[in-house]
């Protein structure tokens, strides 16, 4: 008689990776909370948000990026317009900082150095703020190193340790210009901004339409940021290509292809497959905003240059796979976003074996929605109404 074997293997499961560093992040927030818990019980709590005259020197710190800045602008406005008297400076990378120059509601600019406090923040401020609405403890640890009479932000992940005004919580189900909107709140500061808001010189705007001559680029023109800062956040170059070949033959429109730091392999990929990509290399961040600012529409994933272009008022069309459009969608009357529902999605992950969410977006779909917004932008200014940055 002749004898069977069965064996029995799990499944495999591709993402145990990511999965297993989830639940050590986990556990790690959940340690932290416990051993920072006794200093939070110890600190003493202010009972009201500082009145205006009490405010003379106001820090913002921002310690993330491009997109995180941009949207934190209206909450920069509602601050300027609440502490009339007090001089603002805004603690930020080199980069995100750069958005801020010449921005109306900003006084000064500290640049924040990759590691390390910088003395020029102790002991010289009334209110300081951190904006960040993540896990991470860096902005404040800032905060608490301003001696301010008033530190705030967003309440989670022990953060609060290190604030001695109540703020909000940094929920994960809430847009960050509306989490913005609460902090200010907190703070005393009745939120009126009813958008990001950045601004973009004359001048920068002539050099920007000056190098769009060069490359033949004339209107309409369309801004096309193929990045992402994740490889879940990116659309397939061949798609990118195939969106600026058929904007280009049945609109005319120039395709104007951004890249940032790391996006040249992109880049490459996209031009090789079209001739239609015109590409003025890479730019700095205040000549990629004046020239997005210059364009007549931008097509991108969730990432700074999308957030800019909607502060700068600028109409997109946005394609989002992982991430949440209830957190991050630009939030501006002629913004597009297409997104797939799957059971899967928003996961919010950095790596996923099968990326569904975004391999199931249509070129054709992004043109539709191109064209519509194109559409609409020709009727504004056949009527005047076109907003002016």
């Amino acid at each position: 008689m002749s004898r069977v074997t069965f064996t029995l293997r799990p499944p495999h499961d591709r993402m145990i990776v990511d999965r297993t560093r989830r639940a050590a992040r986990t556990l790690f927030l959940a340690l932290r909370t416990i051993v920072l818990a006794p200093g939070f019980l110890a600190r003493r709590r202010l009972r009201r948000p500082p009145r205006p005259a009490e405010v003379r020197r106001i820090l913002v710190i921002r310690t993330d990026r491009l997109g995180d800045m941009a949207l934190t602008t209206g909450a920069l406005q509602d601050l300027r317009d609440h502490f009339r008297r007090a001089t603002i400076t805004v603690l930020a990378p080199a980069g995100p900082l750069a958005l801020l120059e010449a921005h109306p509601a900003v006084d000064q600019r500290l640049e924040l150095p990759s590691r390390g406090v910088p003395a020029a923040i102790a002991g010289g401020f009334d209110l300081a703020i951190d904006f960040s609405a993540d896990d991470g403890l860096r902005g404040a640890r800032l905060v608490a190193a301003t001696h301010a009479p008033v530190r705030a932000g967003f309440r989670g992940a022990s953060r609060e340790v290190y604030f001695n005004l109540p703020g909000p919580a940094a929920r994960r189900d809430r847009h960050l210009f509306d989490l913005n909107r609460e902090l200010v709140a907190a703070i005393g500061v009745e939120p009126r901004a009813p958008r990001p808001i950045l601004h973009v010189a004359p001048h920068e705007i002539e050099a920007a339409l000056a190098r769009l001559a060069r490359l033949g680029a004339a209107a309409p023109r369309i801004a096309v940021h193929p990045g992402g800062r994740y490889p879940t956040q990116r659309w397939a170059p061949e798609r990118h290509a195939e969106t600026i070949r058929t904007l280009t033959s049945r609109t005319g429109a120039a395709c104007i292809l951004l890249e940032g730091p790391g996006d040249g392999a992109l880049a490459e990929r996209i031009c090789a497959a079209t001739p239609d990509a015109l590409r003025p290399g890479t730019l700095p961040v205040r000549g990629l905003m004046a020239m997005i600012a210059a364009c007549d529409l931008f097509i991108g994933s969730n990432s700074g240059p999308l957030h800019i272009a909607g502060a700068l008022g600028v109409p997109t069309v946005s394609m989002m796979g992982p991430t949440d459009p209830a957190r991050f969608a630009p939030r501006g009357p002629s913004d597009r976003v297409i997104r797939h529902e799957l059971p899967c999605s928003p996961c919010a992950r950095g790596r996923c074996w099968h990326h569904t969410c975004l391999r199931s977006v249509e070129p054709g779909e992004i043109v539709a929605l191109a064209e519509a917004a194109l559409a609409e932008t020709d009727a504004a200014d056949r009527t005047g109404r076109r907003e002016v940055r």
